[in-house]
């Protein structure tokens, strides 16, 4: 029980985190998690209840061979991760970034300890973040 207490102090320290970055760092974050590029319409490389969850709406396409993804508004965004529970952020949330991350920092490993380097990361970002914004 101890590591599913410890799972969810950290899985809800990342929300936290996550929710306290700007609005536009927030959209950023978590698009370029999911493997977007454009905001306007973008191939994601998720589940489409993970974008559906994440409020992504689906673009046609005359041919329809891909299927784009359109992003929230930034208050759409933090409305619906402000909105879930520590499960559903963990279904949805927490496996974006690992898929996202876990490449570039294999050594943050997974669970527990991938959650707290991740809730650290959102820390150094929504610092350096804040000192660009100070200096401009």
């Amino acid at each position: 029980m101890k590591t599913s207490n410890q799972s969810r102090n950290f899985t809800k320290q990342v929300q936290t985190d996550l929710l306290a970055l700007s609005n536009d760092d927030l959209l950023i974050t978590i698009h370029r998690w999911m493997g977007g590029e454009s905001l306007v319409a973008s191939v994601l490389g998720v589940a489409e209840d993970t974008c559906l969850a994440l409020g992504y709406t689906n673009v046609s396409t005359e041919s329809g061979t891909n299927t784009y993804w359109r992003a929230p508004s930034s208050e759409q965004l933090r409305s619906l991760l402000t909105a879930m529970d520590i499960n559903q952020f963990a279904q949805y949330v927490i496996p974006v970034a690992f898929q996202s991350l876990h490449t570039i920092y294999p050594e943050w490993y997974e669970g527990v300890t991938f959650n707290a380097h991740l809730a650290n990361y959102l820390r150094r970002l929504r610092a350096s973040s804040g000192k660009s914004t100070q200096n401009a």
